[in-house]
């Protein structure tokens, strides 16, 4: 989030990317100023609520950040435009399940740690990449798309998440939590690398669920794929729960397996896989 305003001793803020409204009033957070000061996110108590809005999800810009200051203080301390970040630290649940904010997309930045991890002890031919980008939640405007148009390289794979099952979303709009990562196809995605990620898990005993995208991934993959003259993309998917909340929920055991899935795929990657996939190149 960011600081819109100043309102007395009172913050107003807005979202950068999506954060689910429903879950802010009451959330604790860290305002990232000239120091870093604790706060509250708040509204007006439900008793001098109009009637017909009791009940109703308070949008963020009917909310302020309380973080105890006046309001000349709260002038020395904040400016507009400084940062708003959840203050809560992960917790284990049972099963290797790991509840906390940003699991997306950390889950992800661990995935590919683990994958470089890997690859220290594996040998590879290829020369490896590892990016970790900024703004794909808000449009996409940096990271994948100006490193891909730097880097030019011959094939990309975009580590994300992608909705968990839980109560409430059908099976074919879900996928299971600890049932492994998720491959996606689709036009986003090249399908000799698709083809080349399932035929990898199977060979490493790796379960693995399939996603359909019949269109925009929603992903860095759109901004790799159509840079330059186009670079095959395939994209690797973490289930998690609560997405776009504090309490984003996912399993480690698909973390550590798609972090293995990604060093073997490069560890595996002859001098003319790019040739091979493209005819006539």
């Amino acid at each position: 989030m960011i600081v819109t305003g100043l309102e007395g001793e009172f913050l107003r803020f807005t979202q950068i990317g999506g954060i689910d409204d429903r879950v802010l009033l009451g959330q604790l957070v860290l305002v990232h100023g000239r120091r870093s000061l604790l706060g509250v996110i708040a509204s007006r108590p439900p008793h001098v609520v109009l009637p017909e809005e009791r009940g109703k999800v308070i949008p963020h810009d009917q909310l302020f950040v309380d973080v105890g200051l006046t309001a000349n203080e709260l002038k020395r301390q904040v400016r507009v435009g400084d940062i708003i970040s959840f203050d809560c630290e992960p917790v284990e649940l049972r099963r290797d399940l790991i509840a906390g904010k940003a699991m997306d997309n950390r889950a992800s930045v661990t995935a590919m740690y683990a994958c470089l991890q890997g690859l220290i002890e594996l040998n590879h031919a290829w020369d490896v990449y590892a990016v970790a980008t900024a703004q794909e939640e808000h449009g996409s405007y940096l990271g994948a798309t100006t490193f891909a148009f730097r880097l030019q390289p011959h094939l990309a794979l975009v580590v994300d998440t992608t909705f968990g099952h839980m109560v409430g979303l059908s099976e074919a709009e879900t996928f299971k939590l600890g049932a492994g990562p998720a491959f996606s196809v689709g036009p986003n995605i090249h399908p000799a690398i698709h083809r080349r990620l399932a035929s990898l898990a199977d060979s490493l005993e790796i379960p693995y669920q399939t996603e359909p995208l019949p269109g925009h991934s929603g992903t860095e993959a759109w901004g790799l794929q159509i840079s330059r003259v186009g670079i095959p993309t395939g994209i690797i998917s973490i289930p998690i729960r609560n997405m776009h909340t504090p309490i984003e929920v996912v399993a480690l055991k698909d973390v550590t397996r798609a972090g293995r899935l990604l060093a073997h795929f490069v560890a595996g990657l002859e001098g003319t896989f790019v040739e091979d996939m493209i005819p006539g190149t």
